[in-house]
């Protein structure tokens, strides 16, 4: 969210994305930070994360090349020019749209505080107030599985055309890669009610400051988020127990019921417990303690300290079979960003040579066809090796 400077009238006002949004949906805290900077509190961080600079990069590219496969089938592209909304973009989306265009690229849309870049909007034939056509919403995503964030953009994207054209678009379209450029149909009614919810939320967070109570739980999107130092600098601050490893957040929420809230505190708690868990089973909570507790002490010591655990038959390690002479240990890599979906470029495996000595073969292919070669010179091998070794296990 920013803050757009209006006549002295207004003064100023905050205006509203589709990130905005989908940032509310994952985390309240985003809203609070992201707000702070609107209002001149904080400055918002620069971060470079070059894995995500390679997927804003390919998701152009998947982008244009949706655009170019609209070109070859016949339709003529309108690309409005610029990054941002501003006068110039929303006049020449509003231009493009007026005459009709069969599609708009990067298209400005506005209403009220909300604003968004739609990557394409596809004329449909359709009435509406800019005259026998309209326009649907057609978003390009790199993810094969369409997310509720995904939903949300095309959900607001939908509604800002909505008012711009005067007609609610029927459905909206998202385009994932290795589909030949077939998109997914979805309703914009089914997902209204949703989108509404959301939506209000993140308006009365703004207005009301109702975010200003959440906490930064790590959480997924934190992977993606400019804000990840930030928050980690203050778990670690609070001692806030989600520096557990293996405590769950409802684990959190139970401890803290009982006046336990700092990974400290967890780590000096009684045992036994001295009161029932409402979810769990106590000795689930005993074992977060624990974990607790050689946290701190290896916190206090400078080093990483460890405790072994005695074996439990049928549990952890001993649940693995007995060796076997033929056993393999097998692992591949993969680069997500080759080409269409991926490529396992590396497959490589170690196993017990006839004379005894462990052997290593790393098999690496640059293309698909390589990568198949790859996998089935694997597939030989295990087949082979099996015929001597019937009992031999993969491990991977």
């Amino acid at each position: 969210m920013a803050k757009e400077s209006l006549d002295a009238k207004d003064g100023e006002r905050l205006t509203l994305s589709a990130s905005d949004l989908v940032g509310h949906l994952n985390c309240r805290y985003l809203t609070e930070l992201d707000l702070a900077v609107a209002n001149g509190q904080l400055e918002k961080p620069r971060v470079w994360d070059p894995v995500l600079e390679t997927l804003a990069e390919r998701g152009e590219l998947h982008e244009q090349g949706y655009v170019d496969h609209l070109n070859k089938s016949g339709l003529t592209a309108t690309t409005i020019d610029g990054i941002g909304i501003d006068t110039k973009s929303l006049a020449a989306t509003t231009e493009a749209m007026l005459r009709g265009d069969p599609v708009i690229v990067q298209a400005a849309l506005r209403c009220g505080s909300w604003s968004g870049r739609a990557d394409i909007l596809l004329r449909v034939e359709r009435p509406s107030q800019l005259g026998a056509w309209s326009y649907a919403v057609t978003d390009t995503k790199l993810s094969r599985e369409t997310k509720a964030n995904t939903v949300l953009q095309i959900s607001l994207y939908s509604d800002l055309l909505r008012e711009m054209q005067g007609l609610e678009p029927d459905e909206a379209f998202v385009v994932t890669p290795g589909t030949n450029y077939e998109p997914e149909r979805y309703r914009v009614s089914d997902y209204a009610a949703y989108y509404r919810h959301v939506r209000a939320s993140l308006e009365r967070a703004v207005s009301n400051g109702e975010a200003a109570s959440a906490y930064p739980e790590p959480i997924e999107h934190c992977e993606i988020c400019r804000w990840r130092l930030h928050c980690d600098e203050k778990r670690r601050a609070d001692d806030h127990m989600s520096l557990v490893a293996g405590i769950s957040k409802s684990q959190i929420g139970e401890l803290e019921r009982h006046g336990v809230d700092t990974t400290a505190r967890l780590a000096a708690m009684p045992l036994p417990l001295e009161w029932r868990p409402d979810r769990g089973a106590a000795k689930s909570f005993e074992k977060v303690r624990e974990q607790a507790r050689i946290q701190v002490a290896g916190r206090q010591a400078g080093q990483v300290l460890y405790e072994v655990l005695p074996p439990v038959a049928g549990f952890g390690l001993s649940r693995l079979p007995a060796p076997s002479p033929g056993d393999i240990f097998f692992d591949f890599e993969g680069d997500p960003f080759v080409g269409d979906g991926g490529l396992e470029f590396l497959f490589g495996y170690v196993f017990a040579d006839v004379d005894g000595s462990g052997k290593y073969v790393g098999d690496w292919a640059s293309n698909r066809q390589e990568e198949r070669a790859a996998f089935e010179r694997f597939v030989d091998f295990v087949t082979e090796r099996l015929k001597k070794h019937p009992d031999l296990h993969i491990y991977h």
